[in-house]
């Protein structure tokens, strides 16, 4: 997987390395976050008051995007069409 700046992987949530947990209110299901101490951030449907690290709304595309450069200390470039890369 070299050379990359960046990799994006789903699963391996008992994984050691940084996570972003995507968390669904209406699946009912415990927040990992709040005894994974590797999830850093959390993208959501729902208010999440009691957690602790950055909670983004699940279409914060552009927030996500900025909160996961600047968590790799890796600078976002606009390119043509707007998109973040």
């Amino acid at each position: 997987m070299t050379p990359v700046d960046l990799l994006l992987v789903e699963g391996f949530k008992r994984q050691g390395h940084d996570k972003l947990e995507i968390y669904r209110a209406e699946l009912g299901q415990e927040l990992l976050c709040l005894q994974n101490k590797s999830i850093v951030a959390v993208a959501s449907d729902d208010a999440l008051p009691n957690v602790l690290v950055p909670v983004f709304k699940l279409n914060d595309i552009s927030g996500i995007a900025n909160f996961i450069a600047a968590h790799c200390k890796l600078s976002i470039k606009e390119r043509a069409g707007g998109q973040h890369g």
